[in-house]
């Protein structure tokens, strides 16, 4: 038998690459709308109605209630990708004395039997 003709009718593998584009909703960018119509006490279905006729975004009261209910958990936590936390280096006073000390044989922790 040939081996080319067994798999003739098989579809062809595509190799999978990581990468790509991330998602973002397309709530994105009226959170701060969002949260100002919160702040004045607003329902979740009038902020629904009010998104779709002044934004033009369609979504349900139901998805809107999760997005944002996600977007303030996904805020409470930082992402790695946020701003890189800087680490303040100590400061050291130029007037304090340095002593040093000596380490034996006993203190030492990379010496076997201590005794």
């Amino acid at each position: 038998m040939n081996s080319k003709s067994i798999n003739v009718n098989q579809p062809v593998k595509r190799i999978r690459s990581g990468g790509g584009r991330p998602f973002h909703s397309r709530l994105e960018p009226f959170t701060g709308f969002i949260r100002e119509q919160r702040q004045q006490r607003r329902t979740w279905q009038e902020i629904a109605a009010r998104l779709r006729t002044e934004k033009d975004c369609v979504i349900t009261s139901q998805g809107l209630h999760q997005f944002y209910r996600r977007f303030l958990k996904r805020q409470a936590r930082p992402h790695w990708e946020s701003e890189a936390v800087t680490v303040q280096p100590a400061k050291v006073n130029p007037s304090a004395s340095i002593t040093q000390t000596t380490t034996t044989e006993k203190d030492n922790p990379f010496t076997f039997n201590n005794v």
